[in-house]
């Protein structure tokens, strides 16, 4: 798959998840790289996983690492890098795949939304 084929795909995925405000897990969103695109190596859907959350991530999208929380406190990270970073950390602590309630939550709100579209 050419890179500009493979971007195209990303895009597509984050406009997927971000169609409606919602709120996903990321053991939601690495399916779609491995499954959908038919991606096998393990490190490669990590990395992909990645660009598709910074893309949500810079599109307005928060990640809550401390599900249960009130949003707003517990949340130390305040830049796409440093939220990439977190979540890079802690997935390589898995050993494996995140599963259901690994890492975080990502939530899309109508705020993001609107923000977003202007």
């Amino acid at each position: 798959m050419t890179d500009d084929t493979m971007r195209a795909n990303i895009m597509a995925i984050t406009d997927k998840f971000l169609a409606v405000p919602s709120e996903f897990d990321l053991y939601e969103v690495w399916p779609e790289v491995k499954y959908d695109l038919h991606v096998a190596d393990d490190r490669e859907v990590k990395r992909l996983t990645l660009e598709i959350v910074r893309e949500m991530l810079r599109r307005g999208a928060r990640a809550d690492f401390d599900c249960g929380s009130p949003t707003g406190t517990h949340h130390p990270e305040r830049t796409p890098d440093e939220v990439l970073a977190r979540i890079d950390r802690e997935w390589a602590a898995l050993e494996g795949l995140p599963d259901i309630g690994d890492i975080c939550t990502f939530e899309w709100t109508p705020d993001a939304l609107e923000a977003y579209r202007k």
